[in-house]
């Protein structure tokens, strides 16, 4: 049977036959807006652009993967999943996107007075308005005319690593992303990126290195507490994860558990996240009745937070129901994979990926049930 485990970045593993498990990681809190701090930029790109986009990279990628050789569809499924993982809930994606774009068009005034005030200006501009031609000639200008080369080649290094990432070309952004780091190694956020990315690219060892890195510099400037701290322990938690080190991430899990607790309260969905990933080691560590504790409380979470129909939800009950699955509870499992491929299907509709596992979920679990009534 195959789950969905649940960026804070999504990640698919197999459990069991037909599984889609979702773990998931934790971005970095982003501003809010579509205004670029004291820059006043107006973000360009609408969420209808945004979803054409994705969905001709999707066609691009899958055509690209039937023609692939072996060794190039690895990379391309990782690709694809990424394409689709923002697909699952478009309108979330794309605001996550605005917010993540405005931050680095305000991130830029990091090196306000290492180039020319026009130069930051317009790389920002063009960078609101998707130019990504015109946004690389500008930043060659500000390598070339750097008062401080090493750190204005780190950030331009960052924002070109951004926009590659953007674009699903991880394995560039990665080399980006090393040269930020090489150069300015105390930037918590560029060392985030570069695990992730590390994580993003099946790099779990790496992804454990820079987020142990990017949380000694976040517990040495904010403290334990901090929630910026707790997103670091959560993804240092889902790197050990991803390396079957359950314990590992179940301690992390832990810890972020508990600062996000003290930080948001009950009902936030960053500790529905950590909760969701304290299940899910739990279940692969085979405590079910454990993971089943947390799922439950993930879910009734985001029902308060999101409604009925979130594909967060439906997640949470798919995972929910593998867990009661797992303990041979098939009937208790029904009714949550059940609900889960009704909410998959209205969100999604009834051929997306993660729909698709979801059914064939339903539909294992309903051969089982009858395969025990008829002994």
């Amino acid at each position: 049977m195959s789950f969905i485990r649940g960026k804070r970045v999504s990640r698919l593993c197999s459990l069991l036959r037909h599984s889609i498990l979702v773990l998931l990681v934790v971005i970095s809190p982003l501003c809010h807006g579509e205004e670029a701090g004291s820059s006043n930029v107006h973000i360009g790109l609408v969420l209808h652009q945004y979803e054409s986009r994705l969905k001709r990279w999707e066609k691009e990628v899958e055509t690209r993967f039937v023609k692939a050789q072996a060794n190039d569809r690895q990379h391309l499924e990782i690709q694809l999943h990424a394409i689709q993982d923002r697909l699952q809930d478009t309108k979330r994606s794309y605001q996550e996107y605005i917010e993540d774009l405005t931050k680095r068009i305000a991130q830029l005034e990091s090196i306000w007075g290492q180039v020319s005030d026009e130069l930051l200006s317009l790389t920002q501009q063009a960078l609101a308005n998707g130019d990504t031609q015109q946004v690389e000639r500008l930043l060659h200008q500000m390598e070339t005319q750097a008062a401080n080369a090493d750190k204005v080649t780190a950030e331009v290094s960052y924002q070109r690593c951004q926009i590659a990432k953007d674009e699903i070309r991880f394995r560039q952004a990665s080399t980006l992303c090393q040269r930020a780091v090489q150069l300015a190694p105390d930037r918590t956020d560029y060392l985030s990126e570069l695990a992730d990315l590390s994580h993003s690219l099946g790099e779990y060892e790496k992804a454990v290195k820079y987020y142990e890195l990017a949380l000694a510099n976040d517990l040495e400037l904010f403290g334990k507490n901090h929630p910026s701290v707790a997103i670091n322990r959560n993804n240092l938690g889902a790197a050990w994860d991803s390396l079957s080190q359950y314990k590992k991430a179940i301690d992390y899990y832990e810890k972020a558990l508990a600062s996000d607790l003290k930080a948001y309260g009950e009902d936030h969905p960053n500790v529905a996240i950590d909760r969701n990933n304290l299940g899910m080691a739990w279940h692969a560590l085979g405590e079910y009745k454990k993971a089943i504790a947390y799922l439950e409380q993930a879910l009734v979470s985001d029902l308060k937070t999101y409604g009925e129909d979130d594909p967060q939800v439906a997640t949470y009950r798919n995972n929910l129901g593998g867990a009661w699955y797992a303990l041979g509870e098939y009937k208790k499992a029904s009714p949550y994979l059940k609900q889960a491929l009704a909410g998959f299907e209205k969100a999604l509709g009834t051929n997306h990926p993660n729909t698709r596992g979801v059914r064939a979920n339903y539909q294992q679990l309903l051969a089982d049930i009858q395969a025990k009534e008829d002994k």
